[in-house]
């Protein structure tokens, strides 16, 4: 190759590299311009995703902060982005539901009841907000649509019983009661709530029975314990409902029905000034103070401490509205026998007969009548009341007759002196 041809070999090789580095660089500027169109079109696709998706991811960052106002708003912007998204009804009825407005939350729930996806859901909310209504037809309504729909929930069994028990609806509440506990035996709620029942009932010993399992499944729950000392009470065994309650009293602060419970089963075990403590405990801020006060004057009169025994006999005749206004009379009654004060102890005897007739006290009438001065025509009469009575009481009736000829022949002489 001369010389010239030499030259325009390399002039082409020169304009070869420089084409060549040409075609290069606008290839990357191709690069790079599809790889900002990918870019710009990916920021587009995400600016709109989140504009149709961001309330709603705030609005349930809002409802699990408990901002449930603010949840409620975004809620709404996703409803109108996206009418078609029926979980936001579900969101925005559970917030009107934390809220406890239950007429706007039933609102929404209602119109999922046909949404085979969320239906459940809503059921499960109305279901709850019937039943904190009080409304037990449509709590049934609803509780039993779940127990059809999932037969293994004992929960829903559970709840069926509570509604029915209500309602006095005693059979069915014990059908469901029983059908709960035999799918779960260790639910608390459901053993309580039978426990419950039996006792409402008079079966002390399955209301006991129950009660006991309950404790020994969780011995620190409270209700059971509670639930047990009643129980206890009503079996007369003052001495566990006693202990029961004072071991309680140093873990919680008992309420004044329980206070005069504690407070009664101590005097009938005879720590009578634990009794005395409780049962002032239990009138505080008392409305309806008239069985305490009873208690109160009993343990006052067991330890012979007339003067406040009377008082407070006195002041449960002021508090009382119940049947047992005989009872505080004769007490009375048996504070001024105490006092030899005749006339009053015959007044209060006599007082107690307006609300209770009792034969009992025509006989105490007639000893009491005895003791007084020129009293025996009247003893006489009451002995004779009692006879008349028919109280079956051999002995007593034995004595009465004794004593009405005994009175009689007394009398006889006197009129022949």
């Amino acid at each position: 190759m001369d010389k010239k041809e030499s030259k325009k070999v390399y002039k082409y090789s020169k304009l070869y590299i420089f084409v060549s580095a040409d075609i290069i660089i606008v290839m990357k500027l191709l690069n790079v311009l599809f790889r900002i169109s990918l870019f710009l079109f990916w920021v587009s696709w995400t600016t709109n995703a989140n504009a149709q998706f961001y309330p709603c991811i705030l609005a349930d960052s809002l409802m699990a902060h408990q901002s449930y106002l603010k949840a409620i708003e975004k809620y709404d912007q996703c409803y109108r982005i996206d009418a078609s998204n029926k979980k936001v009804f579900i969101s925005i009825a559970n917030c009107y539901m934390q809220l406890g407005d239950y007429t706007l939350a039933k609102k929404y729930y209602h119109q999922l009841e046909s949404d085979s996806s969320l239906s459940a859901e809503a059921n499960s909310k109305l279901a709850i907000i019937y039943e904190a209504q009080q409304n037990l037809p449509k709590a049934i309504k609803y509780y039993q649509s779940l127990r059809i729909s999932n037969p293994e929930n004992p929960v829903y069994l559970r709840k069926l019983g509570n509604l029915y028990l209500q309602g006095h609806e005693q059979k069915q509440a014990l059908e469901f009661y029983q059908k709960a506990i035999e799918l779960y035996p260790r639910d608390l709620l459901t053993i309580q709530g039978l426990s419950e029942m039996y006792l409402s009932s008079d079966d002390l010993v399955m209301a006991d029975s129950l009660a006991c399992f309950g404790i020994l499944i969780d011995s620190s729950n409270i209700g059971l314990q509670l639930l047990k000392a009643r129980i206890r009470y009503r079996t007369k065994d003052y001495s566990t409902s006693a202990e029961i309650l004072y071991n309680l009293s140093y873990k919680t602060e008992l309420n004044n029905y329980y206070n005069k419970l504690l407070g009664y089963s101590l005097m009938q075990i005879d720590s009578l000034d634990k009794a005395i403590y409780h049962l002032q405990k239990s009138l505080l801020n008392e409305s309806d103070p008239e069985y305490a006060l009873f208690y109160m004057a009993l343990a006052y009169e067991k330890k012979r401490e007339y003067q406040k025994a009377r008082w407070f006999f006195e002041e449960a005749i002021k508090a009382g509205i119940s049947d047992n206004m005989a009872q505080y009379h004769r007490g009375l009654a048996r504070i001024y026998s105490q006092q030899n004060d005749v006339p009053n102890t015959l007044d209060q005897y006599e007082k107690s007969l307006k609300y209770h007739n009792d034969p009992e006290v025509y006989f105490y009438l007639g000893n009491t009548a005895e003791q007084g001065m020129h009293k025996k025509s009247k003893a006489i009469y009451y002995y004779k009341k009692y006879l008349e009575s028919g109280h079956h009481n051999p002995e007593w009736k034995s004595i009465a007759k004794d004593r009405i000829r005994l009175l009689k022949e007394a009398e006889f002489m006197k009129g022949n002196k």
